[in-house]
């Protein structure tokens, strides 16, 4: 009898690229299942979807994830099992309440990867801290306190800096950093604690190393990722820039800490992904378990760029019952999951703060997480990486050719260093241009010590090819380290095209080569190719009929709607049997099955991370259709505010006209705006009914004014054309929902195929974004989504 899996998907609220890193791993989840034969119910509050969910799923339910939702979805499709790897750590609490009721137990049902032990340690850092301290594990100095006396009793014996925290049994709570007297006073002048606080010495300035471990239910078990963070313990793991595999850690200390994590992945009897969080402090040779894990985390997302480990399908298979050595891959590749692999590259993950500019947040960093979304690259060197990362985060010319700290003076310098400012790094990279010494930067930010070094070499190489303009062999070691045609051609003052003309008479070649490791899986591997600079001769790669290149954008929304967009295209471009590559950091292969090829670097210099556009470009070249590119652009909230401030109520119409003009038009989407403060905005947005004479409008505007144009996005004021958007709005998710065939009309339009009429989905709903700028130079996006009513539904159908 076919069994029913319920996947726990996605909550509504804070936008982050987390949330986006979870529905790529429910899609692979999705796939494995289907094809290992079980009915699937996804619950998620999310609606707008990779539309493969709706051929994939058995059932999506779109409620939000409580309780009760969670018990009347169980019994009204007879749930079997129940598969939470994916949802966030927040809903741990309402698993751990149906175990305590026997849910699961009187209806036969169960959950697969969690028991109640290691959900109590996840949820509760005290019963943690009982636990290690019961298994021999050493324990940070800690208190449970009700009162200021007894936490200046606490500092008394163990002195500042400490950390606290207001102790909650039912949900996690942050970690305050403090340092002096005055600010522990304001701690308990401000805050109020019925269960009291928690109180800790402070482990800042250690090392923090995440790993992951895998176990089946037959004890077989494996450390398949380990990362180390460039800053130490205080600053948000996710904050900080990782790196994987560990490289500054002595191996001696890195078998301890493997030694001690299967360990304890045994005695919790985990059967799926654990992700432990570790303090190492090299100085007494010791470490700390500081936070374990059974869900998935998109921290340790790198372990596919780094090994292509097929790490949702082998979860999915280990969570049903499957030993770790017979698990088959989505290709149908059978192989051994129980294998460590060994990177034979460096794998790095560049967190990403919303912003609108850079250059103006002035946000501390500590043990709050401040970033929402991050990039990963890959490079055969530690240089290569930090290269990569600072032309995706937009860096690369402020420390290499701006110099904008380049008027403060030294105790200015070392003022900056010693705040932990996200702009910090700039501070660092001038303190070495002025000579300062790599252990007198340590002192003062505790970076990582090898970093220190990687960065001193990229600065002391920039300073070598700028004095000594046409050194070839300067050229070809600076191209081996990263540095970009780009900044080559300023510290020479030539241009781009005259780099490359150059590049291209050396032997060095840009080689393309596959992220899994040297010591890798025979197959079932997931490929994503990363870009270096090698004496090899240049191989032969498949000729694209379409190339699509990606760039990520600060803005998180704007980031889900075109990674959903550009998902969509690449799935329909192959339908209609195109080859296809993509190009950029944006979009990476995540399961084995995907037949395009995904490079993870950019074959462009420039980055559109704090642009108001989010920003893709799809080069077309087919037997019919020579060499055509198209950029597409989602134009995110910050260009669109602009519209609002002359129209609070605004229509918009998204076309897609082919050869023969003919038009392909969406659903209208009213958007409604609302300005609660100077600080704090939102966005509610509803799809209607497009009516005979709004569509004759429309069709007329276009084949008046934007024949030559394959796409874009009308603005409606008054039943009027007010303005032309060239591209989409972060709408464009809910277009494709209540418009099925909208991807494939797009993709028919841009290879120059008629398209078809347009196609109305039952799937109506509408959603509000609230937006809030924050006054360190941040900003947070909140969406919720709602069902239409009855009435306006029938209207529109």
């Amino acid at each position: 009898m076919t069994k029913n899996v319920l996947i726990i998907g996605t909550t509504t609220g804070l936008v982050s690229g987390e949330k986006l890193d979870q529905e790529k791993a429910i899609y692979a989840t999705l796939e494995t299942f289907h094809k290992e034969g079980y009915k699937t119910v996804l619950l998620t509050e999310n609606r707008e979807l990779f539309p493969e969910f709706h051929t994939l799923a058995t059932h999506i339910v779109f409620r939000e994830i409580n309780l009760s939702n969670l018990k009347t979805v169980i019994l009204q499709y007879q749930i079997d099992l129940v598969f939470p790897t994916y949802t966030a750590n927040s809903n741990l609490h309402l698993f751990r309440n149906l175990i305590k009721q026997d849910f699961f137990k009187k209806h036969q049902v169960k959950l697969l990867n969690l028991n109640q032990q290691n959900l109590n340690l996840a949820i509760s850092h005290k019963t943690l801290t009982s636990y290690l301290q019961n298994k021999g594990f050493r324990i940070i100095e800690h208190e449970l306190i009700s009162n200021l006396d007894e936490a200046m009793a606490f500092v008394d014996k163990h002195h500042f800096p400490v950390i606290i925290r207001v102790n909650n049994k039912e949900q996690r709570t942050y970690w305050n950093s403090i340092n002096t007297k005055a600010e522990l006073a304001k701690l308990f002048a401000t805050t109020t604690a019925v269960e009291g606080y928690e109180i800790e010495r402070s482990i800042n300035n250690f090392k923090e190393v995440t790993m992951t471990s895998i176990r089946d239910r037959f004890d077989n078990a494996a450390l398949i990722y380990s990362s180390e963070d460039i800053d130490p313990i205080g600053i948000h793991s996710n904050d900080s820039i990782s790196v994987t595999p560990v490289f500054s850690i002595a191996n001696s200390m890195f078998q301890r800490l493997r030694d001690a994590i299967l360990k304890l992945t045994r005695i919790l009897k985990i059967v799926g992904v654990c992700t432990f969080h570790l303090a190492v402090d090299e100085q007494t040779n010791s470490f700390y378990v500081l936070e374990i894990s059974p869900l998935f985390q998109s921290k340790i997302l790198p372990i596919i760029a780094s090994t292509g480990y097929p790490l949702f399908e082998v979860i999915c298979q280990v969570s049903l019952g499957k030993r770790l050595q017979e698990v088959v891959s989505l290709d149908g590749s059978k192989f051994n999951a129980a294998v460590e692999l060994t990177p034979n590259h460096i794998t790095a993950r560049f967190p990403i703060w919303q912003t609108h500019n850079l250059s103006k947040l002035n946000n501390n960093l500590g043990p709050h997480k401040s970033s929402l979304g991050a990039i990963i690259v890959n490079g055969n060197n530690l240089e290569t990486i930090i290269m990569k990362g600072f032309q995706i985060l937009d860096l690369t010319d402020d420390i290499f050719i701006n110099h904008p700290d380049a008027n403060l003076s030294d105790e200015q310098i070392e003022s900056a260093l010693f705040h932990t400012n996200i702009r910090r790094i700039i501070a660092v990279c001038e303190a070495l241009n002025r000579g300062f010494d790599v252990h007198e930067i340590y002192s003062f930010t505790k970076y990582n010590h090898v970093f220190l070094e990687s960065l001193k070499h990229l600065l002391d190489l920039a300073r070598l090819l700028e004095y000594q303009k046409g050194n070839l062999e300067v050229l070809s070691t600076c191209k081996r380290y990263g540095f970009s045609d780009f900044l080559i051609a300023h510290l020479w003052k030539i241009t781009t095209e005259q780099v490359q003309k150059i590049t291209a008479q050396l032997s060095l070649q840009p080689i393309a080569l596959p992220a899994p490791s040297s010591f890798s899986l025979d197959q079932g591997t997931v490929n994503n190719y990363y870009t270096v600079f090698l004496d090899d001769p240049l191989p032969s790669l498949p000729t694209y009929q379409i190339i699509i290149n990606d760039y990520p954008n600060s803005d998180m929304i704007s980031n889900y709607e075109m990674t959903i967009l550009a998902q969509q295209l690449i799935h329909q471009f192959q339908m209609d049997g195109y080859l296809v590559a993509v190009h950029g950091s944006l979009l990476s292969k995540i399961d084995s099955n995907t037949i395009s090829d995904y490079f993870m670097d950019s074959i462009y210099n420039k980055s559109y991370l704090y642009s108001d556009q989010n920003r893709l470009n799809i080069t077309i070249n087919t037997l019919e259709n020579q060499h055509l590119s198209y950029p597409l652009a989602i134009h995110n909230f910050n260009y669109q505010q602009e519209i609002f401030k002359n129209q609070n109520v605004m229509t918009e119409i998204a076309f897609i006209q082919d050869a023969s003009q003919q038009l392909w038009l969406s659903s209208p989407i009213t958007n409604v705006a609302k300005q609660n403060s100077s600080q704090r905005f939102e966005v509610t947005s509803v799809p209607g009914k497009l009516s005979p004479t709004l569509a004759h409008t429309v069709i007329n505007y276009v084949h008046q004014h934007l024949s030559n144009l394959k796409f874009g996005t009308l603005i409606m004021s008054d039943a009027t054309v007010s303005q032309f958007i060239p591209g989409f709005t972060t709408n464009v998710g809910i277009i494709s929902q209540i418009n099925p065939n909208f991807t494939d009309v797009l993709c028919h339009a841009l290879v120059g195929i008629a398209t078809p009429k347009s196609q109305k989905s039952k799937n109506l709903f509408g959603r509000k974004i609230s937006f809030s700028q924050l006054s360190n130079g941040l900003y947070n996006t909140k969406i919720h989504y709602f069902d239409l009513p009855e009435g306006y539904r029938k209207a529109f159908k």
